[in-house]
């Protein structure tokens, strides 16, 4: 059926930035047939993404107007067909219809082409030969764009929240230049390095890395970070990153890639390979030259709210400037690197010692156990400070490698954030210098 004004969903598409042309494609593809993945006998396939309906090995990817791919080429998405709404009113008509013991046997359909998409992908990358690049080292910049309107694609203007990230010149506010080697697994690069060196909590949100050539994602192999829930609206699928290294999406002067930390807030980064280090210059140590822009706050919403936050603290009312003072200064990440005893707040702090000494601490400890992330806890009762949270907050994980538990108080409230650790050591290649020294 066509899309009208009349249905409630226009007037959000509209101030998505949608235009009136956007909005002619049809709400549904009902009894429409797909050309690669099964329908159980009671979906007609009504408000599911384009995509699944082509076949996985000659889907159209969806080129932004920068000349990016994102999320494998399945997004911007039409909102009035396959918006945040729709996906979890979907899900919910059909969650018994493609559970995996119900009547019919049979994955999602979405999961159907993934599988395929995935298994493909993999194919492909593992016969890459990547030659000297995963014992070259990379001069990498990281930095959080103004980027484009969210859906839309179009680019923000003058009066945009956005630019409060943005210096007077337009450059990023906010970034990170250092130095990896190619071969370092993209699970120690994103655990180890780029968690700590922008100032995010290691094991607390989920993240997306993404090639932004093709749209291959790359994710932590089963994670238990709560906005994983939230997968769906940022490309079903990914491909484990404790497989691949950092080469396998950054290989020439100028490629660049996006680190998306928090599915559900999207928290947005560009990473772009500035110089590739000449083979006899190259050592495998990491480093941070330089940087600027404190971190956003964890649970910030994204860049967008971020900057909305720092022109609130730079023009808001006092009452709005205390209360946004006080929402960071409570934050996880704030208080782990002791930014909330900061007399003054500063939107452009940066020290490089104390982001080499993160980063350098990552570096000597376990990576982080995925499938323990962690997990704010609120007891029902005092006892409840005493139980061994794996009797009551995790579920089926195997002892064997989760034995370890830490629990870390949170002072404005009755509860703690607790996570769980592995057991034993690192596998030699998922270590900083696995790759490199293997090649």
């Amino acid at each position: 059926m066509p899309f009208s004004s009349s249905n409630p969903m226009f007037g959000i598409a509209k101030m998505m930035g949608f235009t009136d042309s956007d909005l002619t494609r049809t709400a549904t593809h009902a009894g429409q047939r797909p050309t690669f993945v099964t329908f159980a006998p009671n979906d007609d396939g009504a408000y599911l993404h384009d995509v699944f309906f082509e076949h996985p090995d000659t889907y159209k990817k969806h080129v932004g107007p920068d000349g990016r791919i994102r999320s494998w080429g399945f997004y911007p998405r039409n909102p009035l067909n396959d918006g945040h709404m729709v996906i979890r009113a979907r899900e919910m008509e059909h969650q018994m219809t493609y559970a995996p013991f119900g009547k019919f046997s049979l994955p999602r359909p979405e999961d159907q082409f993934m599988k395929a998409l995935l298994e493909n992908r993999k194919r492909a990358l593992k016969q890459v030969n990547l030659g000297d690049l995963t014992r070259r080292d990379y001069v990498l910049k990281i930095y959080m764009p103004y980027g484009l309107r969210p859906f839309s694609g179009k680019s923000c203007h003058s009066h945009c929240p956005f630019r409060e990230i943005l210096k007077a010149n337009g450059e990023p506010r906010i970034w990170r230049r250092f130095v990896v080697s190619g071969g370092m697994a993209l699970d120690v690069y994103q655990d180890k390095i780029l968690a700590p060196l922008m100032g995010w909590v290691r094991n607390f949100h989920g993240h997306l890395l993404t090639d932004y050539l093709d749209g291959t994602q790359f994710g932590p192999k089963k994670s238990k970070a709560i906005d994983m829930m939230h997968l769906d609206l940022s490309g079903y699928g990914y491909l484990n990153e404790d497989e691949f290294c950092v080469a396998h999406m950054l290989a020439k002067t100028g490629d660049v890639m996006k680190y998306q930390y928090d599915l559900g807030d999207h928290n947005d980064h560009d990473i772009e390979l500035e110089y590739i280090l000449p083979l006899e210059s190259s050592t495998g140590a990491v480093k941070v030259l330089a940087g600027s822009g404190i971190c956003p706050m964890e649970n910030s919403e994204g860049n967008a709210q971020w900057a909305k936050k720092l022109e609130t603290l730079k023009n808001g009312s006092p009452k709005e400037k205390q209360e946004a003072m006080k929402a960071i200064n409570s934050s996880p990440n704030y208080r782990e690197r002791g930014w909330n005893l900061r007399r003054n707040f500063d939107p452009d702090y940066f020290d490089l010692a104390e982001t080499q000494k993160a980063v350098m601490t990552a570096l000597g400890t376990k990576g982080s156990f995925t499938e323990g992330a962690k997990m704010f806890v609120m007891p029902t009762s005092l006892e409840g400070f005493f139980v061994d949270s794996r009797e009551h907050a995790r579920g089926k994980i195997s002892r064997k490698v989760t034995t370890e538990i830490t629990a870390t108080m949170n002072k404005d409230s009755w509860g703690y954030f607790e996570e769980l650790k592995k057991d034993g050591r690192d596998k030699f290649t998922n270590t900083a210098c696995g790759m490199w020294e293997s090649a």
